[in-house]
């Protein structure tokens, strides 16, 4: 995940976007969601994890049970669970297949990887397998499709994105501060913390609401306007510090890559509005569905 070895996948992920870009140029109900952006992140984690193409749709599948919740209920549903258990044996079945046999993928790095004598066990990197499949998919996912959504809807934007491609990465950066696909991240307190005349004692539960962080009127001007040429810096849809997202380098290039390709070959697509799905998630925020008009 490092800048330079994600720079080198600029290349496959052109490609890739422009495959799945011509069957949809050839759909006659084309879906930003089904045929390309819940497509193509899959792809690619799933490459570097050496996962087999017959076995990317299920696994896809399985991602968006995880995630998914009943709309007024809290709880997790059977599906989500039962998807849980599922994702776990099959990475388990996945890692003794690479004991098997060596490769140069990111799952053989995992089991290799050594720091003063300590090696990974077959848990953590299930766990790590299990956490890239979600994190590598569904956020980026509903980034591509927020971006187009909002893109969309704001003509004047619209026209500035169209007439200068170099706009795009404000344009993605924008989307991940208006609309994150990550709402919430949780943390537990190292110590006692006082915010707003109320403490939070050491070793609770927090949950920091980063989707309301990014329309902090103290730190972004006019928070609620949609702007591609805003300064993004303070965003925290990448969260900060040392749980930094170890995947925005590559979720940032997907999303560059697919946007730069979608508006070159698609430079009136237009959203139905009245055909959006959400998606129901408790952290995970952005479409099931979004019909388009090429």
């Amino acid at each position: 995940f490092t800048p330079r070895r994600t720079r080198e996948l600029e290349g496959p992920i052109r490609k890739l976007a422009g495959t799945y870009l011509d069957r949809m140029a050839d759909a006659s109900a084309p879906d930003a969601i089904s045929d390309f952006a819940a497509r193509l992140p899959m792809d690619i984690i799933s490459e570097m994890l050496g996962v087999p193409p017959a076995d990317r749709d299920m696994l896809r599948g399985f991602a968006d049970a995880v995630v998914h919740r009943e709309e007024g209920d809290a709880g997790v549903p059977a599906t989500a669970a039962e998807a849980s258990i599922r994702l776990i044996a099959y990475f388990a079945d996945h890692v003794k297949a690479h004991h098997r046999r060596a490769g140069d993928d990111l799952t053989d790095a995992l089991l290799a990887a050594e720091i003063d004598g300590d090696r990974l066990d077959d848990r953590d990197v299930i766990a790590f397998l299990f956490l890239m499949i979600i994190a590598g998919n569904e956020t980026t996912t509903k980034l591509l499709g927020n971006a187009l959504v909002h893109l969309a809807r704001h003509p004047e934007q619209r026209a500035r994105v169209m007439a200068d491609p170099a706009r795009i990465p404000g344009w993605v950066e924008e989307t991940l501060r208006y609309d994150a696909s990550s709402q919430l991240i949780a943390r537990v307190t190292t110590r006692d913390v006082t915010l707003h005349g109320t403490t939070i004692p050491a070793g609770r539960k927090v949950a920091l609401l980063i989707g309301a962080a990014n329309r902090d009127e103290r730190a972004f001007d006019r928070p609620d306007d949609y702007d591609v040429s805003r300064d993004c810096k303070e965003s925290l849809a990448f969260g900060r510090g040392i749980h930094f997202c170890l995947g925005a380098s590559l979720a940032r290039l997907e999303a560059r890559v697919s946007l730069e390709e979608i508006t070159a070959r698609f430079p009136d697509y237009a959203v139905d509005e009245a055909g959006l799905v959400r998606i129901h998630s408790g952290n995970v925020r952005g479409y099931a569905h979004i019909p388009l008009r090429l």
